[in-house]
C-alpha cells in the first residue's frame, strides 16, 4: 500500500523539491498550492500526512493547522522559512507535530517524513511492543495508539501520543527533557526544549482536570518531567461512551 503526502506549499520550485523527497520515501505526493484546499482533500483524499508551508496565497498556514486539528489528527509536519522561536512555538501550541525550516537538508527532511509515518502507522507506533496501561481513569493502549479518560477517547497528534507513553513507560521515574527530546523529535540541540514545553502543556491540556495542579505530568525544574499517577495492577478495556 502506497502512503499519499499532501504537500501544501505555493512555490513551484519547493513543490518539486518536496515531491521528489516523498516520492523517495516510496510515497505519493498530491500537491495543492491552497490552504482551503489543503483542508478540503485533507477530508475527501485521507492522505497520511501533510507538509504545510505557512505562507500561503489564501490562508495562513497557522489557520490551516488550527482548523485542521479541530477535527483530524492527521500527522502534519512544517515546512517553512520562519526561523524564528515565536513561529515554531505557535505552529506546536495549535498542533503541528514537527517543524522543519527552510533551506532544509533532504537527508534530514526525509528523516522527518519517515519517522513520522512509522510512529504514526506501524502497529505498535514507536515500536515498543507492550500491554495496556492504566493509571486511575486514564487508559493508555500502545498497540492502537489510542488514549481513553474517564471513558471517553482523547485525540492525540502522532507526536503527543509518543510523549505520552514515554512519560508513562518511565512513570515514578524523572525523565529529563535532553532525553525526551532526542528520543521522541530526534532534536539535541538546547535550543529545541519549547518545542517539548509546548507538547507538554497541550497534552496537560488534553488530560489534566487541573493544568495548574497536573496530577499526571509534573515539572522538575531544570531536569525534565515526572509521570507521578500509580499504574493500576490489571487494565479492563474502557467503556465507550456514545459521542
Amino acid at each position: 500500500m502506497s502512503y499519499t503526502v499532501l504537500i501544501v506549499e505555493s512555490d513551484p520550485a519547493t513543490q518539486l523539491s518536496l515531491a521528489s523527497i516523498v516520492a523517495t520515501c516510496d510515497y505519493s505526493p498530491l500537491i495543492t498550492s491552497s490552504g482551503q484546499d489543503a483542508l478540503r482533500l485533507a477530508k475527501a483524499e485521507n492522505p497520511a500526512m501533510m507538509l504545510l508551508a505557512l505562507i500561503l496565497p489564501d490562508m495562513d498556514g497557522f489557520d490551516v493547522t488550527r482548523q485542521l486539528r479541530k477535527d483530524s489528527s492527521l500527522p502534519l509536519l512544517v515546512v517553512t522559512s520562519r526561523t524564528s522561536d515565536v513561529d515554531r512555538i505557535c505552529a506546536f501550541e495549535l498542533g503541528a507535530d514537527d517543524y522543519v525550516t527552510k533551506p532544509f537538508r533532504e537527508a534530514e527532511l526525509s528523516c522527518r517524513i519517515r519517522s513520522l509515518m512509522r510512529t504514526t502507522y506501524s502497529s505498535t507506533g514507536t515500536g515498543r511492543i507492550g500491554p495496556s496501561m492504566q493509571f486511575g481513569e486514564l487508559v493508555l493502549k500502545p498497540d492502537s495508539r489510542e488514549v481513553w479518560l474517564e471513558g471517553q477517547q482523547v485525540h492525540l497528534t502522532p507526536k503527543e501520543f509518543d510523549l505520552l507513553l514515554a512519560l508513562a513507560e518511565n512513570h515514578d521515574r524523572v525523565t529529563t527533557s535532553e532525553w525526551l527530546l532526542l528520543n521522541i523529535w530526534g532534536y539535541d540541540e538546547n535550543i529545541r526544549t519549547r518545542t517539548l514545553d509546548v507538547h507538554i502543556n497541550r497534552l496537560r491540556s488534553k488530560i489534566e482536570r487541573d493544568t495548574s495542579e497536573p496530577a499526571f505530568i509534573r515539572t522538575i525544574t531544570g531536569v525534565g518531567y515526572t509521570f507521578t499517577a500509580p499504574l493500576a495492577p490489571a487494565v479492563e478495556e474502557p467503556l465507550r461512551k456514545a459521542a
